[in-house]
């Protein structure tokens, strides 16, 4: 079965031992996975804040001009860098870190935008994927969501509705009908609902590395799983950011 996030298809593969390599001295452990899950996030929290001050300084001193060598740079950079992490997860050591690099970036230039109009909502934002991160971690811990083969599907299924979702009312943006609206109580429904489908996507993330890790994958897994819940915990913080967005229009 397809997995939502892309980078977990990998762990899928090496679940059913593609990776799997005989004489190995060490293994993934939970506890690495953890380590180096909160470094990457720790990663891409500090270049994040350096990105948001240095872009609302330039968007201020540029009369509202964007930041675009740093803003489209960043984003093209953590697109490759993550394509190169799935598609060589044994290079997931050197590519995660950069990887969160490049997402901090980008986000701290996107996150600017919103700071600037609605001043104080990225901190709550911030806040609020933490909350979210941590209410899934425990709900999936102590097994009162379980990521059934049912749930699955019907998560799999709901995230590519959204991917094609959005990927057709950004064709329809560029020529001046947009799908999706941007205020109103509709634009406020659809931001919940694909809020929650990627706070549960956290749910597959942490079930699926739990497994790859009891698999004994190799070492360098513990930096692609951290990777991979990376890729979810961002696209979470997005959601959050829009929702509130839309929230502080009204």
């Amino acid at each position: 079965m397809a997995l939502s996030n892309p980078a977990m298809g990998v762990l899928g593969r090496a679940a059913s031992g593609e990776f799997n390599f005989g004489g190995l001295a060490e293994t993934a452990t939970l506890s690495g996975t953890t380590t180096k899950s909160i470094l990457l996030v720790a990663i891409t929290f500090i270049v994040g804040y350096g990105s948001l001050n240095y872009s609302m300084g330039y968007i201020e001193a540029n009369g509202g001009a964007a930041p675009n060598l740093l803003m489209y740079g960043a984003i093209i950079a953590a697109l490759v860098v993550a394509l190169i992490t799935i598609f060589k997860p044994e290079a997931s050591p050197f590519t995660a870190p950069a990887y969160a690099v490049c997402e901090g970036a980008a986000l701290g230039t996107l996150s600017a935008f919103f700071e600037l109009r609605f001043p104080g909502i990225v901190a709550t934002a911030v806040m609020s994927t933490f909350v979210v991160l941590m209410a899934m971690l425990a709900l999936w811990k102590f097994r009162l969501i379980v990521p059934t083969a049912r749930f699955r599907s019907v998560v799999i299924g709901a995230t590519c509705g959204i991917a094609i979702l959005y990927l057709l009312n950004f064709v329809c943006s560029l020529i001046g009908f947009p799908l999706l609206p941007s205020s109103g109580a509709i634009a406020i429904i659809i931001s919940l609902v694909v809020c929650t489908i990627a706070a549960l996507n956290l749910v597959l993330d942490f079930d699926m590395i739990e497994q790859s890790v009891n698999e004994g994958l190799p070492k360098y897994f513990e930096y692609y799983c951290s990777f991979s819940l990376l890729v979810t915990i961002c696209w979470l913080y997005i959601e959050i950011l829009r929702l509130l967005s839309i929230i502080n229009r009204e």
